[in-house]
């Protein structure tokens, strides 16, 4: 079973390896031009945004497009299996993806004071793997409620970047968090990674009941 979800995964695998080869040069070209300085971290707030698109999106509703579901589900395995298996290669290489793309970032980055306008936030804990993990749930939901591979897309498109405005804007509503040091904003993130933990479970249980427990037809 997990071989058969890395093999469904290997044309996501092959473009989050481009995603890294490209950052790896974007980053190289920040390290000699002092123009440059900062482009990674200030794109690395939009990777969730390819994470729902490319990771979560087609995986349910890409099965039903091409009918390939009707023979994944007929083996030994059953749904469930299937679905949690893939969920989790999905996630998996968010998770990478997003780990070496903090890492090269953290790199380049000069020292910094981290506050809450910082734009180093999203990079900084573990906020950033905490948006993977709810980009790739969103995708996921949506593709086992449309089945249609193109809406599903843009729906977590929407749904990642409009949960982003709604948490930039609730980081920032209070005067007296705008303030806060490094030292409390651990405060401020641990709650944010809670709450976008809790949303991903419930959209990856969501698309684990509609690909599960709804007609296959």
């Amino acid at each position: 079973m997990s071989w058969l979800a890395f093999r469904q995964h290997r044309g996501r695998m092959i473009g989050m390896g481009l995603i890294v080869v490209l950052w790896g040069g974007l980053a190289g070209m920040e390290s000699y031009s002092p123009v440059l300085a900062g482009m990674s971290a200030v794109f690395f707030a939009y990777v969730p945004l390819v994470f729902g698109v490319f990771l979560g999106a087609p995986v349910v509703s890409r099965e039903f497009e091409r009918g390939t579901h009707q023979f994944a589900w007929t083996q030994s395995f059953s749904r469930s299996q299937w679905f949690w298996w893939q969920a989790v290669v999905a996630m998996g290489l968010a998770l990478a993806t997003t780990a070496y793309l903090g890492t090269v970032v953290g790199l380049i980055t000069p020292s910094f004071t981290l506050t809450v306008d910082s734009v180093m936030y999203p990079l900084t804990g573990a906020v950033p793997y905490a948006w993977g993990v709810f980009a790739v749930a969103t995708g996921l939901m949506w593709s086992a409620i449309t089945r249609w591979t193109t809406a599903a897309m843009a729906a977590s498109f929407f749904g990642v970047a409009a949960s982003q405005f709604i948490a930039e804007g609730l980081r920032k509503r209070s005067d007296a968090v705008s303030q806060w040091t490094a030292e409390n904003l651990w405060i401020l993130q641990s709650a944010e990674v809670e709450i976008l933990l809790a949303l991903a479970a419930a959209m990856t249980v969501t698309a684990w009941y509609f690909t599960a427990r709804r007609n296959p037809a």
